[in-house]
């Protein structure tokens, strides 16, 4: 059951704090990430996600390390996997870093112009699933949104939620 995640997903932060998880849109955090990140996954709510990206996934479960907050959505039937990560402390040379790890994954990368202060686009298939993610960063803060969804629907969602950070 390969889902072809992105590379960029694993490449969180380079902080030390210690990372939390939670299902079922639980907000549970370590006192370094709720000092840090001022994004909950409650601000992309699954109905929001399938809203935009044509997904059938459930409420997240929910990775918070320092100023990185991951939501994973995921259902069965179709099986589908959804990660939005954001950053709230990104920088030019962290998104740049990110870029190029994805491209060092054996993906393609796209860069995007005239989206945010830096953004680009990949696109993996594999195991009969085709994830496609958009990635754009504005200030210090840095969305990502990887899925199934379409190219165009991955970035609108993204530079969308981009603003709300």
């Amino acid at each position: 059951m390969a889902l072809g995640l992105p590379v960029a997903v694993a490449a969180c932060s380079s902080t030390t704090s210690t990372p939390t998880t939670t299902s079922g849109g639980g907000s549970t955090t370590s006192s370094a990430a709720s000092t840090a990140a001022s994004f909950s996954c409650a601000d992309a709510p699954a109905s929001a996600v399938n809203a935009a990206l044509g997904t059938s996934v459930g409420a997240p479960s929910t990775q918070n390390n320092g100023s990185v907050t991951v939501c994973t959505y995921r259902s069965t039937t179709p099986i589908q996997t959804v990660i939005i990560r954001v950053d709230t402390g990104s920088s030019a040379g962290t998104f740049a870093a990110e870029k190029s790890q994805a491209s060092m994954g054996g993906q393609t990368v796209t860069a995007v112009t005239g989206v945010g202060d830096d953004a680009y686009a990949t696109t993996l298939s594999g195991g009969g699933f085709t994830t496609n993610t958009f990635a754009v960063r504005v200030g210090t803060a840095e969305v990502q949104v990887s899925g199934p969804g379409t190219p165009d629907h991955t970035q609108a969602y993204a530079v969308a939620l981009v603003h709300k950070v």
